[in-house]
């Protein structure tokens, strides 16, 4: 506990340094993959007729900018735990989760 810190915000601290790290290096071993995926995502519109397909689109779109959402969200998370606030570093370890959820729901729900 650092001098001028509570109970409650050390304990928030350790809990929201452990959900930091274990998250991010979750984030920095997906991207090597997901770069191999998104290498074969413009496969995503090879049969005729697909372009107007917006499931398709959403999650090509999806897969393209992950990484750097990814890599952004790591950095705003710790300058936020930076800066002691850290329920704000919950929220954006989750975006990048929540991003990718939302770019395969449609493909998923409407997927042919």
């Amino acid at each position: 506990m650092l001098a001028g810190q509570t109970v409650n915000e050390a304990r928030g601290n350790r809990v929201s340094l452990v959900i930091n790290i274990i998250s991010h290096s979750l984030y920095i071993l997906s991207l090597p993959v997901l770069y191999v995926v998104a290498m074969f995502s413009a496969m995503l519109f090879d049969d005729p007729g697909s372009e107007p397909f917006w499931p398709a689109t959403v999650f090509y779109y999806a897969l393209k900018s992950y990484p750097s959402i990814a890599i952004a969200m790591i950095v705003l998370a710790w300058i936020l735990f930076k800066r002691r606030q850290y329920r704000w570093t919950y929220v954006l370890n989750a975006v990048p989760i929540v991003f990718m959820l939302l770019g395969t729901l449609p493909f998923v729900i409407f997927g042919e």
